[in-house]
């Protein structure tokens, strides 16, 4: 019984010595943490594919994904509940929100606590997180948590590790709690909102010196409570830190930055983004131990300093985003640990020879500096991977030295003015992955070598000066996604390169399908290819964007070339003489977000295809040969999207379809073709740009236009459009470009204009608009073509024109102005290029000051009243003194309004919409329109006045000057001897003066002079010969009686006659000149009292008869010379 006894004892021993959780021999966890969990589960919500719950089953909650346990006590230690979103950070922001379940606090053993990349709503932090007194680690980092930090986490004092960062609603009142983390290491308060904690510094330095790991990085910090040195508490002490994060808090205060640099045992310092100022002190060179240093998005100015070179340890150095000048110090060459180097945007201006000491450097980005010459011990970094030279002005040829980098991955040379070809020896990157060389002066063919660079993921080379034909290498480049090419001269086709692509990836993949999932996007725009676009483009089945704009090929599209583009969004055609050719059910295999085939002969008929295309935003059809109506399924296509419509230049007729008002457009072009009826009713509000020129629209302007705040371009110009200009053009604050030209609008125009207005081009010409110009008008300050030419405009120029001071053009001929030229133009409206004021009723003198226009190339005064004398300072007219004339036309002719629906570098991502400015001109004897050529055009015209004096020899130092009309006035004197220095003349008319003397033989060398007319003047002496002046008709030396050789009649002293027939000739001539005499004689005495008498008592006879007595006078004037210059000769040779 005794021992029955004992062993029952012993047995029960036995029993207690496992807890209550062990069930058949394992020891589970304990039950109400494993209920607590459950309970906490069911308040977080985790994305489906990224769940850790589906492991949490069964009854030993120990065995949990991200659940830890003690293994003796069995206790809960470690909860980990991160989420893990996929590549894509925005999937975090889609997690649905959670709720923290208050049984959490079972969980009372906890030594590590994740709840970090979870969606918690904005909820404030439990309190009772404070309550977890072995709390080691606590992760709450990007979890939506707001509010303050609750005070109960000074009780944990065994915390090592505390990240409440990205938790951009919490905002703390003080951060006093730290005083009892005592064995905090790590503290992350990143992306919080510290505004409220002034005293930050002093909190912080509470759990010093345990303190290692500091990060604040954008969280609003202020100055700390420190604004001069003697705010500094004696006791900070922060030597134990190692690694301090205070980037992007731009109200820190430059006294606290300076003493920083005191921290000497730091290995990570960031200050970037704190809009720190002023010079780098040289105790930076005293953090001897520093690995990561960045300083980059301040505004420090200055050189470098030498001490940077004291920093052996340095691995990454980013001091981008500045305004360092001067070049890199030579003392940087001993930091030789550097792996990671970012100077970009900066001023840096050269590279020293000793960079190639930095051979560790992985990363070295030296974008946007000046940094002009790359030297050639740049090939020594063998270890370079990453390398950014663009926007540099590097100049010369391409660094033989490159083609040792033979570890590059991304390298960018683009925008410098590089020059030369690209060696061959750029095959030797074999592990090239991305290469930027846009926007240099590259010439010469691509090299084979480029076959080589068998990684390359993405090559983009536009805006070069390369030529010849794509290597065939290139067709080996099977990972290939981007090629970039645009803006070339690239010719030949590209049949090899697809060839090539497509059968290296079939060898390679065994099948045409496989094969063509490498390249996305092929811009060739702007060079000239030629020949056709071969079929198998077609099997680029993953061709994102196709761009061959602007070249020379030619040939029929089928829908074999299109047959697998199924992910084609983007496709460029344009400028090229294409003809497509599908059938009236084809159904493309693509639907774009950007079509544009622009001047490609598309078919006769609206393309019915397009009915397929249901996300289309960007359409150009424009000169595709279509004709008939637009149909009405058209406004039914997309909607939803903001559209760019350019259907110009066919043969579209009739009314627009009413359907078209569903559309939001942001531009629609239909000009140049024979719509009809009134203007469209379209959504105004985001409407930026309207051409619906040269057309027969007619009727008003719609009203809604009143709600087209943000247009930028309206011309409807060669309408029948009518009414008046409503007011509401004043209110347009965006417009731009207003084209009313040549249509049957009338009346007064409105005065309501903002004198701030975006205006810059104004055409209102050949309509029916009368009274004065508005002086509001003309008071735009950023107008800088007005043309109000052919209308009946009265009264004087506003003074308030002055204010228009950008004025290029100022066009306002052909109306009834009058009064006289103002000086005020030639000192105010010093921009002006062109000043048209002919057919008015201006009269005065020219005032002298027009010639301070050192702009001006078009002057035309023509047909006014205007007398006095040409200024003398006429001939400082800069524009016309050069022959040049290349640097004006771009100051207005171009408008580009942004488009960011599409990717960068496709022609849909920025298109220009074009003004051609155009003005008559008379030149040559005719009245031409002068548009595309127009910036090459000089002129003077100021024909038809009653201007008289000598013309001014300072004339003739117009060295560019094209056309010269001075014809219909009272000019006297001589032509100037050395007009000949006019050298570009091309049209000369001094037409219906009063000049003399003869013709300068220098005359004869003006090789360009098409045109000359110099008649009805009272020139004398032989026209110079020559190659020139022999070859114009008489017409343009009649009327100048004294006047002679070719083409005229011969001159006298120039003729041989016979002895004989020069007697008979002269008996003859003197008795011609006997009875002339008499008859005049005769005539004068019987008819004098009879004419006499009537004009006496008649009035309208008197008024007819001394108009017949003035051409009378001329008749008998030539005569009279004629037969005297005979005479004198017969008489002469008889003696």
């Amino acid at each position: 019984m005794d021992c029955l006894s004992l062993f029952v004892f012993l047995a029960s021993l036995v029993v207690s010595a496992f807890p209550p959780c062990y069930v058949h021999g394992i020891i589970s966890c304990i039950e109400t943490e494993r209920i607590a969990l459950l309970s906490i589960k069911a308040g977080i919500n985790q994305s489906d594919d990224q769940s850790l719950f589906s492991s949490w089953t069964g009854h030993d909650c120990c065995k949990w994904q991200g659940v830890s346990c003690n293994h003796e006590s069995r206790h809960v230690i470690k909860l980990d509940l991160q989420q893990h979103p996929s590549n894509d950070i925005s999937d975090y922001y889609d997690l649905p929100p959670s709720k923290l379940n208050s049984s959490l606090i079972q969980l009372h053993q906890l030594k590590h606590l994740d709840l970090s990349m979870n969606n918690f709503d904005d909820s404030p932090i439990p309190d009772f997180i404070g309550s977890f007194s072995n709390l080691e680690y606590l992760n709450l980092s990007n979890a939506g948590f707001s509010g303050a930090i609750p005070h109960t986490f000074g009780n944990l004092s065994f915390l090592r590790y505390l990240d409440l960062s990205s938790n951009y609603n919490l905002q703390p009142n003080d951060l006093h709690w730290l005083s009892g983390m005592t064995s905090l290491h790590h503290l992350d308060l990143s992306g919080g909102n510290l505004s409220n904690v002034h005293g930050w510094l002093h909190d912080i330095n509470s759990v010093l010196p345990s303190l290692r790991v500091l990060k604040l990085s954008n969280a609003k910090l202020q100055g700390g409570g420190i604004y001069a040195t003697t705010d500094l508490p004696h006791y900070l002490n922060f030597t134990s830190l190692r690694v301090l994060d205070l980037s992007f808090n731009s109200d820190l205060n430059i006294t606290l930055f300076q003493w920083l640099f005191n921290l000497t045992n730091l290995i990570h310092l960031d200050l970037s983004g704190c809009a720190l100022y002023g010079k780098l002190p040289v105790t930076v060179g005293n953090l001897s131990r520093l690995r990561v240093l960045s300083l980059s998005f301040n505004f420090f100015y200055g050189v470098i300093p030498e001490s940077f070179g004291n920093l052996g340890s340095l691995e990454k150095l980013d001091l981008s985003w500045n305004k360092f000048i001067g070049g890199i110090p030579e003392s940087l060459s001993n930091l030789t640990n550097l792996e990671y180097f970012d100077l970009s945007h900066n001023k840096i201006g050269k590279l020293p020879k000793s960079i190639g000491r930095m051979q560790k450097l992985v990363y070295f980005d030296l974008a946007y500096n000046n940094i002009g010459k790359l030297p050639n011990s740049i090939g020594r970094l063998q270890n370079l991977e990453i390398f950014d030279v663009s926007r540099n002005q590097v100049q010369g040829l391409m660094p033989a030295s490159i083609r040792d980098l033979r570890n590059m991955q991304y390298l960018d040379l683009s925008q410098n003015m590089i020059s030369g070809p690209i060696p061959e020896s750029f095959g030797n990157l074999t592990l090239l992955q991305y290469l930027y060389l846009s926007e240099n002066a590259i010439s010469g063919m691509l090299p084979e070598s480029f076959g080589n660079l068998s990684q390359l993921l993405w090559l983009t080379m536009q805006a070069n000066g390369i030529n010849g034909t794509l290597p065939k290498g290139m067709g080996k480049l099977c990972k290939l996604q981007t090629l970039d090419l645009t803006g070339n001269m690239i010719s030949g086709g590209i049949d090899d390169f697809v060839d090539g692509l497509s059968k290296y990836r079939e060898n390679k993949y065994g099948s045409a399908s496989e094969s063509s999932v490498g390249l996305k996007t092929l811009r060739m725009g702007n060079n000239m290819l030629n020949g056709a676009i071969p079929e198998n483009i077609g099997k680029l089945s993953k061709l994102f964007e196709l761009n061959l704009s602007s070249n020379y090929l030619m040939g029929v599209l089928t829908e074999s070339h299109f047959a697998n583009l199924v992910n084609l969004k983007y496709l460029d055609l344009s400028y090229n003489s294409l003809q497509l050719n599908v059938s009236e059910n084809w159904k493309p295999p693509f639907e774009c977000l950007q079509i544009r085939m622009c001047s490609i002969k598309v078919g006769s008929v609206f393309p019915t295809w397009l009915k397929t295309q249901t996300y289309l935003s960007d359409l150009c059809l424009s000169d595709a040969g279509i004709s008939g109506n637009i149909p009405a399924w058209f406004g039914y296509l997309s909607p939803s999207y903001s559209y760019f419509l350019n259907l110009s230049n066919n043969n579209l007729e009739g009314r627009l379809p009413t359907s078209l008002k569903n559309y939001t457009f942001y531009s629609i072009d239909l000009s140049s073709n024979r719509f009809e009826g009134p203007l469209p009713e379209l959504d105004p509000s985001p409407l930026l740009v309207i051409y619906l020129n040269n057309n027969s629209f007619s009727g008003s302007i719609p009203s809604y236009f009143t709600n087209a705040t943000y247009i930028q371009v309206f011309s409807v110009s060669d309408n029948l459009i009518s009414g008046n200009i409503p007011s509401f053009f004043c209110n347009l604050t965006s417009l731009e470009l207003l084209d009313i030209s040549n249509n049957d609008m009338s009346g007064r125009l409105p005065n309501c204009w903002n004198p701030t207005s975006a205006l810059e081009i104004i055409n209102l010409s050949d309509n029916n608009f009368i009274g004065k110009i508005p002086a509001g008008l003309v008071s735009l300050t950023n107008l800088r073509s007005l043309h109000l030419r052919n209308n009946s405009f009265s009264g004087g120029l506003p003074l308030s024109l002055k204010m228009a001071k950008k004025l290029v053009t100022l066009d306002i001929g052909d109306n009834k102005l009058s009064g006289s030229i103002p000086s005020w133009i030639g000192e105010n409206l010093s921009s002006l290029i062109v000043l048209r004021l002919r057919s008015n009723l201006f009269q005065g003198i020219i005032p002298e000051q027009l010639s301070k226009l050192s702009s001006l190339q078009i002057l035309d005064l023509a047909h006014n009243n205007l007398s006095g004398c040409i200024p003398h300072s006429f001939g400082d007219f800069k524009a016309m003194v050069v022959t040049n004339h290349t640097q004006w036309w771009s100051l207005f002719s171009i408008l580009s309004v942004a488009e960011p629906l599409f990717p960068p570098g496709s022609n849909g991502g920025h298109n220009s919409f074009a003004y051609s400015e155009s003005l008559l001109i008379s030149a040559k004897g005719l009245q031409m329109e002068y548009s595309k050529v127009l910036s090459l055009v000089t002129s003077i015209d100021i024909s038809n006045n009653k201007l008289s004096c000598e013309l001014p020899k300072e004339l003739t130092k117009l060295h560019g000057l094209h056309f010269l009309n001075l014809a219909y006035n009272h000019f006297n004197g001589k032509i100037p001897e050395n007009i000949s220095e006019m050298k570009q003349l091309e049209s000369l008319d001094l037409s219906w003066n009063n000049l003399i003397g003869t013709i300068p033989s220098s005359m004869s060398t003006l090789n360009f002079l098409a045109h000359l007319n110099l008649s009805h003047n009272n020139l004398s002496g032989k026209i110079p010969s020559g190659s020139q002046l022999q070859t114009f008709d008489s017409s343009a030396y009649n009327w100048n009686h004294n006047l002679c050789g070719s083409p005229l009649q011969d001159c006298a002293n120039e003729t041989h006659y016979s002895q004989g027939a020069n007697k008979e000739e002269g008996k003859r001539e003197w008795l011609e000149m006997l009875w002339l005499y008499v008859g005049l004689a005769m005539g004068f005495i019987t008819g004098f009292w009879v004419i006499i008498g009537t004009i006496i008592i008649k009035q309208t006879i008197r008024i007819a008869y001394f108009r017949s007595i003035d051409k009378a006078y001329d008749w008998l004037y030539v005569k009279m010379v004629m037969y005297s210059r005979r005479f004198k000769s017969t008489f002469s040779k008889r003696n």
